[in-house]
C-alpha cells in the first residue's frame, strides 16, 4: 500500500483482520505494509475488504503457503499487530525464517528484479 495513514481506514482494516480471522503485522506510515497468515478462504476475505477501503496503490504482491502452518506465527492472536518501522518488521519476519522471501517480495535484496 502507498500508505496507511488515515486512522479510520487504519482501524476498519484491522477491524477486517478480525473477521476474516488472519493475523498478521501492520507498518503504518509511508509505504504502508502488511504481512499477514490465515486460511486461503480466509486471506481471500481479508483481501476482498481491504481493496474495500479504496487505498490508492494497494498491491497484492504475493501469497505463500506455509509449510508446517500454525496460527500466529505472525502475531500471538487474530488481528493485525502494529510494528513501528520496517526494520522492525524485517526483524519479526526474519525471526521466522519469511526475511529473504519478503526482502525478495518488497525489491529490497541485491539485484532483486521482483
Amino acid at each position: 500500500m502507498h500508505h496507511i495513514s488515515n486512522p479510520a481506514k487504519f482501524r476498519r482494516l484491522k477491524r477486517h483482520a478480525i473477521h476474516a480471522n488472519v493475523s498478521g503485522l501492520v507498518k503504518t506510515g509511508k509505504p504502508g505494509v502488511l504481512v499477514f497468515e490465515g486460511s486461503k478462504e480466509s486471506i481471500s476475505i481479508f483481501l476482498e475488504n481491504a481493496r474495500g477501503l479504496r487505498y490508492l496503490q494497494f498491491q497484492h504482491v504475493d501469497t505463500q503457503p506455509v509449510k508446517n502452518h500454525a496460527q500466529g506465527r505472525l502475531a500471538s492472536k487474530v488481528g493485525l499487530r502494529e510494528v513501528t518501522d520496517m526494520r522492525s518488521l524485517v526483524g519479526a519476519l526474519d525471526a521466522i525464517g519469511l526475511k529473504a522471501w519478503f526482502r525478495k517480495q518488497m525489491a529490497m535484496d541485491k539485484g532483486s528484479q521482483a
